[in-house]
C-alpha cells in the first residue's frame, strides 16, 4: 500500500471521526432545541389555559358589573321616588299647617243652618249632577264633596256612614238650628229619614214625580255614625 493511499486512508478516517462528532453535537442540539420547543409548547398551553381562565373571569366581572349598574340604577329610581313623595308630603305638610293656622286663627266660622238655609245649599249645590261611577265616583265621593261645599260656604255638615247587612252607604247630615238633625242623600238631595231597623229605601222621602221600589239586596239599616 502506497504511503499516498494510507495518508488518504488516515485523512478520510480523521474526517468520518470529526463528522461524526459534530453530527452527534448536532443530533444533541436539535434534541435540546427539541426539548425547549416542547418546553414552549407546555408552557404556551399553560398560558392559554390561564388566559382562557382570565377571560372567564372578566366575562363574570362584566355580567357583576352590569348587575351593579343595574342595582344602583334601580337604587337611584327608588331615590328619585322617595324624593318626590317627600316633596308631596312636604306640600302636604304646608297645607296641613295653613290650615291648622286658619283654624287657630278661627277663619272658619262654620254653623249649623236652619232648615231652609239647607235646604237652599242643597239646591245651589251642583254635587248631585255628577255622574255616578261604580268604582270610581260612588255614595262617598258624592257625600264628601257635599261636605266640603258646605263648609266652605261656613256650614257645618256631616258625613253619614249607613251599614246594611252586606254593604254600605253614606250620606250627609246638618243639624239645623229649628229643626235639629236632618238628613239628605248627596246623590239626589232626598231627605232622607233615617230609623235603624228600617229599610234604607223606605225612608226616603221621594222628590215629586218619583217613587222606590224594593231594592234586589237587603237596605235594612243595622247601623249608622255621624262624622262632623
Amino acid at each position: 500500500m502506497s504511503k499516498k493511499l494510507i495518508a488518504l486512508i488516515v485523512v478520510l478516517v480523521v474526517g468520518i471521526f470529526f463528522l461524526s462528532a459534530a453530527w452527534r453535537l448536532a443530533q444533541k442540539d436539535l434534541d435540546l432545541a427539541t426539548a425547549e420547543l416542547s418546553n414552549i409548547h407546555t408552557a404556551l398551553e399553560g398560558n392559554e389555559g390561564e388566559l382562557s381562565g382570565t377571560e372567564g373571569e372578566l366575562l363574570t366581572i362584566k355580567a357583576e358589573l352590569q348587575n351593579t349598574k343595574d342595582y344602583l340604577s334601580n337604587v337611584e329610581a327608588e331615590l328619585q321616588s322617595t324624593k318626590d313623595s317627600l316633596s308631596d308630603m312636604e306640600i302636604e305638610l304646608e297645607d296641613t299647617k295653613a290650615r291648622l293656622v286658619a283654624i287657630q286663627a278661627d277663619v272658619f266660622h262654620l254653623h249649623n243652618p236652619t232648615f231652609e238655609e239647607a235646604i237652599g245649599f242643597l239646591e245651589e249645590d251642583k254635587t248631585d249632577s255628577n255622574e255616578y261611577l261604580e268604582g270610581e265616583y260612588v255614595c262617598s265621593h258624592f257625600a264628601g264633596d257635599v261636605n266640603n261645599n258646605a263648609e266652605g260656604q261656613g256650614i257645618r255638615c256631616a258625613i253619614v256612614d249607613i251599614r246594611f247587612l252586606d254593604s254600605a252607604h253614606a250620606i250627609v247630615a246638618f243639624d239645623t238650628a229649628d229643626e235639629g238633625l236632618v238628613y239628605f242623600d248627596p246623590i239626589t238631595d232626598e231627605r232622607v229619614r233615617l230609623i235603624i231597623g228600617n229599610e234604607y229605601w223606605r225612608c226616603i222621602e221621594p222628590r215629586p214625580g218619583y217613587r222606590y221600589e224594593k231594592p234586589l239586596f237587603d237596605d235594612t239599616i243595622l247601623d249608622l255614625v255621624v262624622i262632623w
